[in-house]
């Protein structure tokens, strides 16, 4: 038994001062992962971290965690500090694009490309080449999260082992984020409540439960006249017959108590008047739209905040909830905050941190997932998991969600920035069958990206690596 020395720029809420815990992302959420394969081959994780504020030391999910602090122009400097004081092995979780001197016989994970925004100067993505070179050349091994850094080091890189860039998909954990319970629909739930409503009445007149208006069943009645926005609609010769038939009919109510669907038979008379005879009712819930993001630049919140507020205007059913990490304090935190409270639709914006283990009830109570990053994307972990519950997703372009979503079998597929955003989403707002049809398409989807395939290949990279270091082999947990 020995340690296996995890070295990265985050892991506990070292952006909010809270070393307790494990942040939010999916860095961290990887590393926690990785922590326990390592476990199941009779090692012991330690993670060091980069510190925003002073040096510390604490244990968290049974992991010593030593945080560093840092000079954020010279990163390299303290991950060489970092190095210096592991107990194991390195692999090095993170970072890899900065000018990294690595430990001989290291090991390094690229999470994704964080120099693709277009507007980045060409010098700087010119440098960042090089330091992929330098980890090419300094580590035995890379395993990489999506195709799309391992292309890139096949482009714009030399290597002469074609196996030194290892592909191993992020995971998720299909048997725990599966769909959720089925719904009844809005439609169900309006005709039974409309029925027990109608058998009530009709009860304690003594008469036949089984009501029936002008020939028709009236569970048929009312399901095939409430439209796709949940109005029940007669036009206004049906009102006018059903109101003679409720005033000739033996029932010995007054006036004022005959009701249909909550309308008086006066007042149906009354809207006789029109064309058309609209009853609102409300859903037993909104639709939601889930972003279950941190709240950053890089995760498009900016877009997301500007689609939402069209979203919200145009649909006055519909929430949004943002589950994810907030740096309190940043720009980007203080912008949001500000926006939420200020909003014009306020009482249907959520903002909600989750654990690990407890965002899996946002996904369940949400109809769509929106995945709207802008850049540095590696393979998502909010998309595999929302996948794997059967949510319809709309996620733009951007590094490994080309490797998830196929546009319009398994989800839907934008460039970055609100427009397409938007207009993606309004479409599966209004259309609720493509949303049914683009779930179940992604919950398979998301079975082959099970996290048992995960650990078996990651337990084979660390087996041969930790051989080569001279690590022998613990006992199995």
């Amino acid at each position: 038994m020995g340690v296996v020395s995890i070295l990265t720029h985050s892991f506990t809420g070292g952006y909010n001062r809270d070393f307790s815990r494990v942040f939010g992302g999916g860095l961290e959420r990887y590393i926690l992962d990785l922590c326990s394969v390592i476990r199941s081959l009779g090692h012991i994780p330690e993670v060091h971290q980069l510190s925003y504020f002073e040096a510390f030391q604490a244990r968290t999910e049974q992991i010593d965690v030593f945080g560093y602090v840092y000079d954020m122009n010279d990163v390299p400097e303290a991950f060489a500090r970092m190095a210096a004081a592991a107990r194991g092995p390195v692999i090095y979780a993170s970072c890899l694009w900065q000018p990294i001197a690595y430990k001989p016989g290291s090991l390094g994970i690229c999470h994704g490309i964080n120099w693709d925004r277009p507007g980045l100067p060409l010098e700087t993505k010119q440098q960042v080449a090089e330091h992929i070179q330098q980890a090419l050349d300094g580590l035995v091994r890379i395993v990489s999260v999506d195709s799309h850094f391992q292309t890139f080091c096949r482009a714009a890189c030399t290597f002469t082992d074609p196996g030194q860039v290892i592909l191993i998909p992020n995971a998720v954990d299909t048997s725990f984020f599966t769909p959720a319970p089925p719904r009844r629909t809005f439609e169900h739930e309006q005709e039974e409540e409309w029925l027990a409503a109608w058998k009530k009445d009709l009860a304690s007149q003594e008469e036949p439960a089984e009501a029936v208006i002008s020939g028709l069943n009236a569970a048929s009645f009312v399901k095939e006249r409430i439209d796709g926005d949940g109005v029940f609609r007669m036009d206004r010769s049906e009102v006018t017959v059903m109101a003679e038939e409720l005033d000739s009919a033996d029932i010995r109510q007054g006036p004022d108590d005959r009701q249909a669907n909550g309308l008086t038979v006066d007042q149906l008379k009354e809207q006789g008047d029109h064309k058309t005879a609209a009853i609102h009712v409300n859903p037993s819930r909104p639709l939601c739209i889930v972003y279950p993001r941190r709240i950053s630049m890089e995760r498009g919140i900016i877009p997301m905040m500007l689609a939402a507020d069209r979203l919200l205007g145009a649909f006055p059913d519909l929430e949004i909830e943002f589950a994810g990490e907030l740096v309190e304090g940043s720009t980007v935190g203080r912008s949001f905050r500000y926006w939420h409270r200020t909003h014009p639709h306020a009482d249907r914006i959520k903002q909600h941190t989750y654990d690990f283990q407890d965002i899996r009830e946002a996904y369940h109570q949400a109809d769509i997932a929106v995945i709207p990053t802008v850049f540095s994307e590696g393979t998502s972990y909010a998309c595999l998991e929302a996948m794997s519950c059967g949510l319809p997703v709309v996620a733009s372009n951007v590094g490994g969600l080309n490797d998830l979503i196929q546009d319009g079998f398994n989800g839907l597929l934008v460039p970055p920035g609100e427009e397409a955003l938007t207009a993606a989403l309004v479409r599966l707002v209004q259309d609720r069958a493509e949303r049914e049809r683009l779930g179940i398409y992604a919950r398979e989807t998301a079975l082959s990206y099970d996290i048992s395939h995960w650990r078996h290949r990651w337990s084979k990279v660390l087996e041969s690596f930790l051989a080569e270091a001279g690590l022998k082999e613990g006992i199995r947990g």
